[in-house]
């Protein structure tokens, strides 16, 4: 008996949009928490560390999630693209 492939479009593409939003939730986050940073009162060496840190480890790490996350919902788009054009 042969295999049948395949994948629900709409599904997909539910799947592709709640990536979207993740990844916009993650900007926002991210948007927050550096404002927060910026306006909170610490000075010394402990605070430039953790500032220097926020800016280049964490943050940076934040983005590519999103960014992981919108390559992600794009690539499920294609395949959902390609199962409707597929099933014409």
């Amino acid at each position: 008996m042969a295999q049948v492939w395949g994948l629900d479009v709409e599904q997909v593409r539910a799947l592709a949009r709640e990536m979207d939003r993740e990844a916009e939730g993650i900007d926002q986050t991210l948007s927050r928490l550096t404002g927060t940073l910026g306006n909170t009162q610490w000075t010394g060496p402990d605070a430039t560390q953790f500032r220097d840190e926020w800016q280049g480890a964490h943050s940076t790490a934040l983005r590519r999630v999103a960014s992981a996350l919108r390559e992600t919902a794009q690539a499920a788009r294609a395949n959902a693209d390609a199962q409707e054009r597929a099933s014409q």
